[in-house]
């Protein structure tokens, strides 16, 4: 795991920038989430609650995540300057070579793009601890049948999911991002080892993408 001490994280990423705006009136639609930046440190975030009956949010929420949505682009573009963020689309393959992005415009400006987001807002992050787990095939019918094809070995990283923000004559309005897109901030490099060959590769991914809206 990325571990930095308690006051060195702090003099990176100042104590201020941590805990979230708070608002005076209710806000039933989004929860305050905390997320890990290392073992004794973490931020909190405004995460909206996406169920296929609930998409429609009140002024109050959308003026308290348009409102502290720059103290989160401070603490990822931190993230982001010292350790890159991987960026693919829903589309791209052989993305194991892909070289991490160092500036949070170049991120914005990517899933502007690729994510067809007119105003994107980060609405949720996940931290994701190190895992190691079994590749079958596609379908996973062979999951515990037999020995699996290979084995992957994900170090720490955050899953950072964007939403779109757009202005109406009234305010704003939010709305899930047409195309989906992965931005991680990895800790290090995702490795598969293939088990009949013994071959190894960079494999990078989203866990938290099947997830998403849950």
């Amino acid at each position: 795991m990325f571990s930095v001490q308690s006051r060195g994280m702090s003099e990176f990423i100042h104590s201020e920038f941590l805990q979230a705006l708070q608002p005076r009136l209710a806000t039933p639609n989004l929860s305050l989430t905390n997320v890990p930046l290392d073992e004794s440190l973490s931020f909190e975030l405004w995460t909206p609650k996406w169920t296929p009956r609930l998409q429609d949010f009140n002024p109050v929420e959308l003026h308290l995540l348009e409102c502290d949505r720059s103290r989160i682009n401070r603490i990822l573009s931190k993230l982001v300057w010292l350790m890159g963020a991987i960026c693919v689309a829903e589309d791209e393959f052989e993305v194991g070579e892909r070289q991490p992005i160092h500036d949070w415009d170049a991120v914005l400006e990517f899933v502007t793009r690729e994510g067809r987001c007119v105003n994107p807002i980060v609405t949720r992050v996940r931290f994701n601890p190190q895992t190691i787990i079994p590749i079958y095939d596609r379908n996973r019918k062979q999951e515990g049948i037999i020995p699996p094809q290979a084995w992957e070995i994900s170090p720490p990283h955050w899953s950072i999911v964007f939403d779109d923000l757009i202005t109406v004559d009234n305010g704003f309005q939010l709305k899930q991002s047409d195309d989906w897109v992965s931005v991680e901030i990895w800790t290090g490099k995702p490795i598969r080892r293939e088990v009949r060959s013994g071959k190894f590769y960079t494999e990078y991914h989203d866990l938290y993408a099947t997830s998403r809206l849950a």
